[in-house]
Order: C-alpha cells, then sequence, then structure tokens
C-alpha cells in the first residue's frame, strides 16, 4: 500500500471525471436540440448511480485507510486530501460493521423517499382560498382580473408563492392577510407534519450511528462552524446584537399600520405587507427608474474593468458567434496581469433562448490542478432580453457580480444566485490554484462558499462602482444619479433588523429540532417568536415546519449558513476595502489569501489569514443600521 499504487490513482480519477461528467451533464442547461438535453439528463442519471456505487466500495476505502494510517510525512495538501478521503468514507459509514452499515443505508433511503414525498405534497396542492374582491383592495387589477371564480362568483387564490407574495405585499385589507398568512403556514399539515418528524429522528438516528451526539453535530463538523455549540452562540449573540435596530423598524412599521388601519396590533401577517408600504412611500421613483440605468452590456463592461483591477487580472475575448453551443455565447480567457499567463477560461452565456435553464446561475466544467496541469474553466448563464428589455433591476445587477465572482471559484455545481454575483462565483473558480481538483474554487466548506461572492456584492452599494457599471439607456455616457445611489444604499438597510431576526429564526429553529429526536414544533417556535421576533407573536394554529422545505432539501442543520456567511462578507469587506474600493493591494492579498488556496485550506484558516484576527459581528450590525 502506497502513494503512487493507491492514493495517486484516485487523484488522477477525480481530475478527469469531473469533466467527463460535466461534459456529459452541461449540455442539458444550455443546448438547443431537445434530443441532446434529454440524453444529458439521462447520462447525469447514470453518472448519479455509478458514483453512488463508487462511493461505498469497501475495498478502496479499506485501502485508503491502511496507507493513511502510515501517517506518511507529506505535504500539507496533500495529507489533507488524504485525510478527506478517509473522512468523506467514514461519513457514509464505511468504517461500520456490516449490519449498522445497512441500518444506515436503509436510514438513508427512508430519508431519501420521505423528503421527496413531503416536497411532492406541496407541490400536489391545490387548496385554495375564496375571496370577494373588495377583500382584495390594493391588489394590481391585472392580478384580481387573472384569478379564477368559485363558489358564488368569489375568487380563488391558490396556496403558492405565486399568490401568496403579491398578496402580503399589496393587499390593504388586514382580515385578508390574516386569513392567507395563516393557511399558508398551515400547508400539508396532516401530510407533512409525520413526515418532518420522522424524518428528523431518523437522522439523529443516522447521526448517533454515524458516531456523533446528534445531526447539526454530524453536519457541521465538516464545514467551517465546526459545532452545535458554535452555531448557537453565534444565532444568539447576532439576535442580542441586531435586537435594537429590529425594534425601531418594528415601532415604524407599527405607527405606519396605526396611521392607515387603525389599532395597535401588529402581527406577522402586517410585516410583508408594512414593509413594503414603506419601500413604496420612500422609494418609488429609485424603483421604477434605475432600470433605465443599467443596459446589461454596459453592466458587463463596468463590471469587468472593476474585477480586472482589483484582482490584478485581464480578460481576452477568444471567440464570438462561432464554437460554442450557441451564436450569443462568448468565451473569455484569464491572464494575470503580471505574469502574463493564463490562469483559466471562462464562458458567458447571458441571453434568453428557449430550452434554456431558466435561471442565473454558475457551471464549472473543469476544475483547477496544478498537479495534473488543469486550467480552471466555468460557464455563467443568465437569461436577459435583448434590446431595450435588455435593462436590469437593481436585483439583478447585483445577482451579476455576485455569480461572476463564483467563476473565480466555482467548482461542482450549477449555482441559481442573484448577476453582480455570479460573476465573483467564477472570479472565486477561475482564481483557485490548488495542488488536487478535489480542492478547487468552491469545493470550501458550505457555510464559507458564499461569503467571498456575497462581500464582492458590497461594490454595488458604492458610488464609484455604481457608476463605472451604470449608464442611461438613451445616452449611457451618462452614469446612475447620486441621488439614486444614495437611496439604494439606503434602501439596502431598510428593513435588515427584521429581516435578521426573522432568518435567526428559522436557523435557530432548524438548529433545535436537529439536536434532538425529542421536541414539540409548535412550542419551539412559539418560545423562539417571544425570543428573537420582538414581540411579534406566532400565528395561532400554523407550524411551518410542514412547508419548510429547505430542512427537506439539503439545508438541514445548516440553515444557519446563510447569515454565517453573511457576516464572514461584512467583515472581510469592512477589514480591507471600506471607504476604499479601489484598493488594488487589498484585492491581491484577498485573491492570494482566500481565492488562490481554493479549498486547500480549511476556510477558518483563510479567513484569518486575510483578517488577521478571528471573525466579528461589528461590521454586520453596523451594515445593517446599527449605531
Amino acid at each position: 500500500v502506497t502513494y503512487e499504487s493507491v492514493i495517486e490513482p484516485l487523484e488522477r480519477l477525480e481530475a478527469d471525471e469531473f469533466m467527463a461528467v460535466q461534459s456529459c451533464v452541461f449540455p442539458s442547461l444550455v443546448n438547443p436540440a431537445r434530443d441532446v438535453r434529454d440524453a444529458s439528463v439521462k447520462a447525469e442519471k447514470m453518472f448519479e448511480a455509478y458514483n453512488a456505487k463508487c462511493r461505498l466500495r469497501e475495498d478502496v476505502y479499506r485501502v485508503v485507510k491502511a496507507y493513511a494510517e502510515k501517517k506518511e510525512d507529506l505535504p500539507p495538501e496533500t495529507l489533507r486530501f488524504v485525510n478527506h478521503l478517509v473522512r468523506d468514507y467514514e461519513r457514509l459509514g464505511l468504517h461500520l460493521a456490516p449490519e449498522m452499515r445497512s441500518e444506515v443505508d436503509k436510514i438513508k433511503k427512508t430519508i431519501g423517499e420521505l423528503c421527496i414525498t413531503f416536497q411532492k405534497n406541496l407541490a400536489q396542492l391545490n387548496e385554495v382560498l375564496l375571496f370577494n374582491e373588495d377583500e382584495l383592495a390594493g391588489l394590481p387589477i391585472t392580478f384580481v382580473k387573472n384569478l379564477e371564480k368559485g363558489k358564488h362568483g368569489k375568487l380563488k387564490l391558490p396556496l403558492d408563492a405565486r399568490y401568496y407574495f403579491p398578496v402580503m405585499q399589496n393587499c390593504k385589507v388586514g382580515s385578508t392577510r390574516k386569513a392567507l398568512a395563516v393557511a399558508y403556514d398551515k400547508r400539508c399539515i396532516a401530510e407533512n407534519l409525520p413526515i418532518f418528524h420522522n424524518v428528523v429522528k431518523l437522522r439523529h438516528r443516522l447521526a448517533r450511528l454515524l458516531g456523533y451526539p446528534n445531526h447539526v453535530e454530524y453536519v457541521t463538523s465538516s464545514r467551517m462552524a465546526k459545532s452545535f455549540t458554535n452555531v448557537k452562540n453565534f444565532l444568539l449573540s447576532l439576535s442580542a446584537k441586531m435586537s435594537s435596530v429590529a425594534a425601531a423598524e418594528l415601532n415604524k412599521l407599527r405607527a405606519l399600520k396605526k396611521a392607515e388601519e387603525g389599532g395597535e396590533e401588529f402581527g406577522m401577517e402586517d410585516l410583508l405587507y408594512y414593509m413594503h408600504r414603506v419601500e413604496e412611500l420612500e422609494f418609488q421613483a429609485i424603483t421604477e427608474k434605475i432600470r433605465e440605468y443599467f443596459p446589461v452590456e454596459v453592466v458587463t463592461n463596468g463590471l469587468f474593468q472593476i474585477y480586472q483591477e482589483l484582482f490584478g487580472i485581464s480578460f481576452w475575448l477568444i471567440f464570438e458567434e462561432r464554437g460554442a453551443w450557441d451564436p450569443d455565447v462568448r468565451l473569455f480567457a484569464v491572464s494575470d496581469t503580471d505574469a502574463k499567463k493564463t490562469i483559466g477560461y471562462f464562458y458567458l452565456d447571458i441571453y434568453h433562448r428557449d430550452g434554456k435553464y431558466s435561471h442565473a446561475c454558475v457551471c464549472p466544467l473543469q476544475p483547477s490542478s496544478t498537479r495534473s496541469g488543469q486550467l480552471p474553466v466555468a460557464a455563467m448563464l443568465a437569461n436577459f432580453r435583448r434590446g431595450h428589455a435588455a435593462l436590469l433591476s437593481y436585483p439583478e445587477v447585483e445577482t451579476f457580480f455576485h455569480e461572476f465572482g463564483h467563476v473565480a471559484s466555482t467548482c461542482a455545481i450549477p449555482f441559481a444566485l442573484p448577476f453582480l454575483n455570479m460573476f465573483i462565483l467564477q472570479m472565486h473558480h477561475i482564481c483557485s490554484r490548488p495542488s488536487f481538483a478535489r480542492f478547487s474554487g468552491l469545493r470550501v466548506e458550505d457555510d464559507f462558499v458564499e461569503a467571498p461572492s456575497k462581500m464582492l456584492e458590497k461594490w454595488c452599494s458604492e458610488k464609484s462602482s455604481l457608476k463605472r457599471m451604470s449608464g442611461f439607456y438613451k445616452d449611457t455616457r451618462e452614469p446612475v444619479p447620486d441621488s439614486f445611489c444614495e437611496l439604494l444604499v439606503r434602501k439596502k438597510k431598510t428593513h435588515a433588523g427584521l429581516l435578521t431576526k426573522r432568518q435567526i429564526l428559522l436557523a435557530l429553529f432548524d438548529l433545535i429540532v436537529h439536536s434532538s429526536d425529542q421536541f414539540d414544533t409548535v412550542s419551539v417556535l412559539e418560545q423562539l417568536h417571544t425570543q428573537v421576533m420582538e414581540g411579534i407573536p406566532m400565528l395561532e394554529g400554523t407550524d411551518l415546519s410542514a412547508s419548510f422545505t429547505h430542512l427537506m432539501g439539503g439545508y438541514d442543520g445548516t440553515y444557519y449558513s446563510y447569515l454565517w456567511n453573511q457576516v464572514l462578507s461584512e467583515d472581510m469587506f469592512e477589514s480591507g476595502f471600506a471607504g476604499e474600493v479601489s484598493n488594488f493591494s487589498a484585492g491581491k492579498e484577498f485573491r492570494d489569501k482566500v481565492l488562490v488556496p481554493g479549498a486547500s485550506k480549511d476556510a477558518a484558516e483563510l479567513v484569518h489569514g486575510f483578517l488577521g484576527r478571528e471573525p466579528s459581528l461589528s461590521a454586520f450590525v453596523k451594515s445593517r443600521g446599527l449605531k
């Protein structure tokens, strides 16, 4: 058992396999031919079945474990590669006795089936509420006219998000909002509540079989947070620090409700409506006009300039309208400006066409590996319209910036996230230079993967960068006005306290139920509302666990990671770029210390290396309005 006979073949296999899989799977997202997309989907299912068998190869685990136990003197990244191989096999239960492994496999299969049923129950729900037209006052006429009619001429309002959010944000009638809010948070209680309890208990049993106290400890042990205690302390500390901001916001909403509807009570059914009312009253002008300053090509050019300067890299157009899967696709090479050396490639496929994946995302096509001589390749997809319609809303600009940041770092799956954001994702992929393909780009811990791209979103809140990537569509030499920039920044802080509190509530609920097999969901939610939501009571008779799809779709035990990533992003920005977003030296340091290593080091080490200290909550709470 030697490195050359055991580890090196697995290293080469991982590097080669990723490209083979992506070349077969990626066409399902972009190819204009239906038969090619269908074949790609079929290939993906075959690869998934193949990989499932490979991951459970006990013979491979035994020789990897035998080599690891020799404890040879290896370079740090090589040792990390070996340790991660062992860790991943053992997290699947390959170290257990046969009867225990059999139980592990059975539990996993049952959990998978139950989660599918949970999601299917919600997807197939056809329950509606009936309202008179005057009970829907405040909603757009077109919205109301498109509703089907039910008994006695009343209008049918289905219980799904396409109808829920417009009503909760726009309906002036408090009783309607409350009826809908209660019904929405009671969806599928009879069918899904038993499933939820069963799945959570099975996860607890599975964690115990694998040697962990509970499911949260199992999940977090391979992430940056490391433990239940660290996550709990993080959420409770953040909640305490955000209380004054959230309370001030709530007082403002209460006063507005009293002025418009009368009465002192303020419930969860009022939250979205009065948040939206504040935005209408204070930011209506900017909401309607801002799109005119963000033509997609102007945003793209400005974004390119910012990234090139910040990270000391250059983009070169290799081809246009030939050689790719569609004439609209452009391929760029990325080079290090100082070294004059190509470090990666990315495709830009940003315009709508039939049959294309309908969301914005980044797809890693080839991982970075210095040992195998592989350069990273990624593709960024969006669905912008051409011509006058190719004007971006401000959230779309943020998404573009975020996703492109992942290109500088992606490496595994499509990330459907906000356009500026996509650019950041690309940069994380392209800039990473690990020795092993396994550690390329976005293979970092899940509770850190969004932090670099969330940090780079901050450029969308800075006047200097907003002006560089904007231009009035009739005369692109005219950037977005200063007054608009100031309103955009102020709007981002609006209701940040209450929105953060809501996320804390959901994250704590996830944490509590996944740390034990003895819990009562309603009691937990009631206590959290009292503890976290500044006096806004839980809606009577509801239980959102029956429709909390995140916990049945891969975020179980990790819902905290949304806030964890945001806190890290604000801390890194404040430390390196506050007041000077064109700080090239800080950009170079961020690239070298955070992006280049990829997942070859623990995320905690990357963050500490850039900050020079342990992370802090201060920058986050300051950015959310705490004086």
